[in-house]
């Protein structure tokens, strides 16, 4: 059989020129040391083989084998060894001498190449003359390959764009012609082909007469699809995983990403999914998982959201500060959750509820309604309560610059008064000295009004001096009283408003009508002076 006859039912590459080799007369000859076959077909390994007639032994008779385990010593033939069973056949042709040498050939055929049998076959023959058994060395090397589709980009922006080409690890002999299938369906002729690359398509390749063996498909993947376990909401604390999968062939890749606040990605994990352990708050976002093939490359994007309990709950006051009595406050509640929390408002030991929502308003305060406040965030995975926020009231009376004013009017009042009394008795007992009285009569008290004023005051007094005059008696004083009142003056503690602040002066002079200018006797006229701020 030779190897154009062969050719028809195997696909082999003969990489070398002929081996010889021989001691004396006996040879073993292969045409190639290096075959190349396509898995799945079926190859031929051919040899010849010579060595010396001696006629004293005829008739001459050969037994041959192939093998690839064991040593030269003790070969296994390959029609008895169970890795190959059924799939191996050795066949050889007459021997035929010519003069003092014999000759002959023998072939090895292999069905249904698997990986495994890549190996290095020999050939064995043994003669019935003393000593004539034959290896031949090195023997051939087996190469069984598979066709792949290799891709290149035509422009690296553009990955939708690509030729692809039909490869095997060694090259197949004969020239062969190559078919393309993309989706399934025949189309294109020759070992390169380029394409326009859309989403979901599969490309393979074979050669002619072996449609059935092809090459792994490539896929250019659909948009994945991600799935999320346990299913439905998702709480802080437990484990959560993210599984994307695709249509792609297992030579895809798989790459989970998170995308930051400011936008950018950050890389998570290699591999179809991606595992939280004890899912954190600051876990939730958006992720993507990004699947790459050979062709080009497809991603999906999953929001998490995280389903927790109220925390960081504060509560605020407008106005802030001491609330004024008879005015209206609103406190205010907020709190980080998710879903949304519902508010609730407590006072201070008190068990009842003081009111429910967001804000709570206490309108007209009084000093009832003093004491600490705390409102309680709460939604269906838990709840939180926030420190105590104290309302203090504050008495409208107690302005600092109203206690100044009253306190300045009531003290001048008084003064006035017990001047006003003075002069009265002073005017009484007069009277009665002159009309022989008793000098130590009593003095009648009169009711003396209250005045709001110290206007109303001395225009009072004023109405009396007038309606009862001092008599020019000798031993009669008389009394002067001048009162003052300064300009507008800023009272510490009023907010820098100008409150009009009363400084009053007050003189009491008091002297005898007939005193004589220049000489005074303290005993007889004193002097009062009396200054209030």
């Amino acid at each position: 059989m030779d190897l154009r006859s062969a050719a028809r039912g195997f696909l082999a590459f003969l990489l070398s020129v002929p081996a010889l080799q021989g001691i004396d007369d006996w040879t073993v000859s292969y045409p190639s040391t290096n075959v190349c076959a396509l898995g799945g077909a079926m190859v031929d390994i051919n040899c010849t083989y010579d060595y010396p007639d001696d006629v004293q032994y005829l008739p001459n008779t050969v037994r041959t084998l192939w093998f690839t385990k064991g040593d030269n010593h003790q070969p296994v033939d390959l029609e008895h060894d169970t890795d190959y069973a059924g799939r191996v056949e050795s066949s050889c042709g007459e021997v035929s001498c010519t003069g003092s040498r014999c000759h002959g050939t023998c072939s090895l055929r292999i069905r249904d190449l698997r990986q495994s049998d890549s190996d290095v076959y020999k050939f064995r023959f043994t003669t019935n003359q003393p000593g004539g058994e034959y290896t031949g060395d090195p023997g051939v090397t087996l190469s069984v390959t598979d066709l792949q589709v290799k891709v290149s980009f035509l422009d690296p922006t553009d990955p939708t764009w690509a030729e692809l080409e039909c490869h095997s690890m060694c090259g197949l002999a004969g020239d062969p012609r190559y078919i393309w299938f993309r989706n399934g369906m025949k189309g294109r002729r020759g070992v390169n082909y380029r394409a326009h690359i859309q989403s979901g398509d599969s490309y393979s390749c074979t050669v002619e007469g072996y449609e059935h063996i092809r090459s792994p498909l490539v896929y250019a993947p659909k948009t994945p699809s991600v799935t999320v376990s346990p299913s439905g909401e998702i709480e802080e604390g437990s484990s959560v995983t993210l599984s994307c999968s695709s249509d792609a062939n297992p030579a895809a890749e798989y790459t989970w990403f998170k995308v930051d606040t400011d936008r950018s990605s950050r890389k998570m994990n290699q591999g179809p999914q991606l595992v939280f352990k004890q899912i954190l708050t600051s876990d939730s976002g958006q992720y993507y998982c990004l699947v790459q093939t050979e062709l080009r490359q497809a991603s999906i994007w999953i929001t998490i959201h995280m389903k927790y309990g109220p925390k960081h709950t504060s509560v605020c006051s407008n106005p802030s500060g001491e609330i004024e009595e008879g005015s209206s406050v609103t406190l205010s509640c907020s709190s980080d959750a998710n879903p949304a929390a519902n508010y609730t408002w407590f006072k201070e030991h008190e068990v009842s509820v003081k009111e429910s929502g967001r804000n709570y308003t206490i309108t007209h305060i009084t000093s009832e309604h003093e004491g600490n406040y705390y409102c309680q965030a709460h939604n269906a995975i838990g709840h939180h309560n926030s420190t105590f926020l104290f309302i203090q009231m504050t008495s409208s009376s107690s302005h600092p610059a109203m206690v100044a004013v009253t306190t300045i009017a009531v003290l001048l009042a008084t003064i006035l008064l017990l001047v006003f009394l003075w002069m009265r008795r002073k005017k009484a007992s007069s009277k009665e000295i002159g009309q022989g009285g008793r000098p130590d009569a009593v003095l009648e008290l009169l009711p003396v009004p209250v005045y709001d004023n110290v206007s109303a005051l001395t225009n009072r007094l004023d109405t009396v001096a007038q309606r009862e005059p001092i008599e020019e008696l000798d031993d009669h004083h008389y009394a002067s009283i001048d009162a003052s009142v300064s300009e507008e003056q800023e009272v510490p503690g009023s907010g820098g408003q100008s409150v009009k602040t009363a400084v009053f002066y007050s003189l009491v002079n008091i002297q005898r009508v007939n005193a004589i200018p220049g000489e005074s006797d303290p005993a007889e006229t004193p002097e009062f002076y009396s200054t209030i701020k």
